[in-house]
């Protein structure tokens, strides 16, 4: 995180102490009034007041969380009728409310702003809704294998000589029964034995590497839940009925053709929490040991205590995330490249591409790189209002649209090396060199900053005074006429900075302003006026974090 972004969160911190206060508040009286749907969404209110704060303070990693929250938020008011999963809902958010202000203090006192760290709650906090975890794809292990090949044990004397896919059949019902049982809580110990005797058998009669690597896996996680190293969470819950679904595909399709198309984003996300385990039972060490989880996220207890003080991960990690990243950026820019040059028509072909952009967009958010998430999103989004719109209204087929995007993809790609070993290599001021001939041109630049800032300051105060006067004197409206130029002027004096961000919001208000003008009399709805000073005290904040 920026100097300038540091400043911005520490004038905010005590507003954003506030608004946390209110929605733990509002949460945890919820949790004694389970009808009061009022009160879940006064939490979300004040959730969506901190998710802006942290949005304008460039602390992305607390602004995805605080985004998580407010999905599921949504998802339990619109189910509330039917209370889907109400209480793994309100443990995973009350586990987020107090998560959230240690992150903040953290990054506060100097630490690094890092997704990546709050990744096990964020999986949680997506499992309630049935999202896609975060550790999927992308972000982890696509890349990696293992050597490890099946080895079927022979049939014991007097055993039924059963094929995999029959024993798959056959465990599958008293999987179930276990995977419930532990959901529930009830007889934990002797529930997850069941599922582990099951994942071990399925091991020892699989003929092939995708459906022996799969159950060695399952029974790696299920030996660190019994041994206490991984908790029970949502995500992992979610996974073990994952592997559930996977049973019955084996026993569907037969071990060869099942083999041909092995379940490698479920693979990704147990590895993660294999990965994650505080315990080294045999089977965790071995899968450790064979997929090399080691190099990446290594779990030892000096790196346990890092990773609490927001140390980053190693850069052979992000180096492996950036290059896995850029192929599905590649396969996106080509899918969009060939559809044009073809001269398609079916917009809906590129439905596989929209599916791998919010894909990468969640990658990017949760390793912290905040505006290149941005940047996908807003592609997304165009995308996703020409193929399948949630009003329902599709927009025309653009070429100059899809163009535009492929060129945003390559900008994002060009920038994620930099960006990801950036942000755990120590830059030129943190290592303490003696400035140099660039420094020294950066005063020059510095100097005109301040001027261009000092007059953009000057400007939106003229810009308040004539609100001001305007909203009590609405006929006389003096220096109104003056509104759309001060504001163009600053817009221009944040693009010169390179505050593209500030710039558009500031556009955002100059829209606001418009439309204040254009009104009867110079008067809004009083929300409408709030809102609007909000935006632009929240400028002019930023504003004078950047001069100070």
């Amino acid at each position: 995180m920026g100097e300038v972004s540091s400043q911005t969160l520490h004038i905010v911190a005590r507003e954003l102490t506030s608004e946390l206060n209110e929605a733990r508040a509002a949460l945890e009286t919820f949790g004694e009034q389970q009808d009061n749907l009022a009160l879940l969404r006064k939490c979300g209110e004040h959730l969506h007041s901190v998710h802006g704060a942290l949005r304008v303070a460039e602390v992305y990693g607390a602004a995805l969380l605080a985004e998580e929250m407010g999905q599921v938020l949504r998802y339990l008011i619109d189910n509330f009728a039917e209370r889907r999963h109400l209480a793994e809902g309100l443990d995973a958010l009350m586990r987020a409310m107090v998560q959230l202000p240690t992150y903040l203090e953290r990054v506060l006192s100097g630490g690094r702003d890092m997704a990546l760290i709050l990744l096990p709650l964020l999986n949680d906090l997506r499992a309630v809704r049935g999202h896609a975890l975060l550790s999927e794809g992308t972000l982890l292990l696509l890349n990696l294998s293992s050597d490890q090949q099946a080895n079927p044990v022979p049939a014991a004397s007097g055993e039924a000589a059963l094929t995999v896919a029959q024993w798959a059949r056959k465990l599958r019902p008293r999987y179930q029964l276990g995977l419930l049982g532990w959901i529930k809580g009830e007889r934990v110990d002797q529930n997850l034995e069941v599922l582990a005797r099951a994942a071990e058998k399925l091991e020892q009669v699989a003929t092939t590497q995708a459906a022996f690597q799969l159950w060695w896996v399952v029974g790696a996680v299920l030996e660190g839940l019994r041994e206490g190293g991984l908790e029970g969470s949502a995500s992992v819950k979610r996974l073990l009925g994952h592997a559930d679904r996977e049973m019955r595909r084996l026993y569907e399709q037969g071990e060869a053709r099942y083999a041909e198309s092995p379940p490698l984003e479920l693979m990704n996300n147990l590895l993660y929490y294999v990965a994650r385990t505080r315990t080294s039972g045999p089977r965790v060490a071995a899968v450790r040991a064979s997929f090399r989880l080691d190099e990446l996220l290594p779990v030892d207890d000096q790196v346990e205590q890092a990773r609490e003080s927001l140390s980053a991960p190693s850069v052979k990690l992000m180096k492996t995330v950036a290059a896995a990243i850029k192929e599905d950026l590649g396969r996106v820019k080509d899918a969009l490249d060939i559809f044009v040059r073809q001269g398609g028509t079916r917009i809906e072909e590129l439905m596989p591409q929209l599916d791998l952009l919010k894909k990468i967009g969640d990658t990017l958010g949760v390793l912290g790189l905040g505006e290149l998430r941005d940047k996908v999103g807003a592609e997304t989004a165009d995308l996703q209002r020409m193929i399948a719109p949630e009003d329902g209204q599709r927009e025309p087929l653009n070429e100059g649209a899809l163009l535009r995007m492929a060129a945003t993809l390559i900008k994002v790609e060009d920038s994620l090396d930099e960006q990801l070993v950036g942000m755990i290599v120590p830059s030129a001021a943190e290592a303490g060199q003696e400035p140099g001939a660039a420094e020294k041109e950066d005063v020059e630049f510095r100097q005109v900053a301040e001027a261009v800032l000092r007059e953009c300051i000057v400007n939106l105060a003229r810009i308040k005074e004539a609100v001001a006067l305007s909203v009590e004197k609405p006929r006389e409206a003096p220096g109104a006429d003056q509104i759309p130029q001060l504001v163009r002027g600053i817009i221009a004096g944040l693009v010169m900075l390179g505050k593209t961000r500030a710039a558009e919001i500031t556009e955002g208000i100059e829209r606001a302003l418009a439309d204040f003008l254009r009104a009867d009399d110079l008067t809004l709805p009083p929300d409408a006026i709030d809102r609007l000073a909000d935006a632009i005290v929240a400028v002019e904040y930023y504003m004078e974090t950047i001069q100070a």
